[in-house]
C-alpha cells in the first residue's frame, strides 16, 4: 500500500516513523514527513528535505518527469517550494521548475504533480 501525504490527508495525519529518522540515508526515512495541523502546510527537516533530493517526480497522468532538485523552506521547516528537474534524457536539455507545495503529493518513493505532464512542461524555467 503506497500513502500519499497531500496537504489535505496533513490535516487529519501526520506519518511518524521514529526508528527510521534517524537514518535519513533509509528510503522508508524519506516518508517521515509531517505537517502542522494547525496550518496544513508542509513541513520537512533538513535531513528529511536531503532525503528527498534526486527522487523521482511524476505527473497526475503518470508519466515520470524528472526527479527533486532542492526544497526552500522557512525557519520553521515549513517548505515553501519544491524545485524540479524535468524533461531531458541524462541531465542533457532538463530546465528546473517552482512548485508551491500545494502542487506536490510526497509518496513513499516519489512526489507526484497535481499537474499533467503537458502542464508541467509549461510551467515557467528557473535558473539552476
Amino acid at each position: 500500500m503506497i500513502r500519499t501525504l497531500t496537504l489535505a490527508t496533513a490535516l487529519a495525519a501526520t506519518i511518524v516513523l521514529p526508528a527510521m529518522a534517524e537514518d535519513a540515508k533509509s528510503p522508508a526515512a524519506a516518508t517521515n514527513v509531517t505537517s502542522p495541523q494547525k496550518t496544513g502546510a508542509l513541513s520537512l527537516t533538513s535531513q528529511e528535505a536531503e532525503a528527498w533530493i534526486a527522487k523521482p517526480v511524476y505527473s497526475s497522468d503518470g508519466t515520470k518527469l524528472g526527479e527533486v532538485a532542492a526544497f526552500q523552506r522557512s525557519a520553521d521547516n515549513e517548505v515553501t517550494e519544491m524545485r524540479a528537474d524535468i524533461g531531458g534524457f541524462m541531465g542533457m536539455g532538463e530546465h528546473r521548475i517552482s512548485l508551491t507545495p500545494a502542487q506536490i503529493s510526497m509518496q513513499v518513493d516519489r512526489v507526484v504533480l497535481d499537474l499533467t505532464s503537458a502542464q508541467a512542461k509549461e510551467l515557467p524555467k528557473i535558473v539552476k
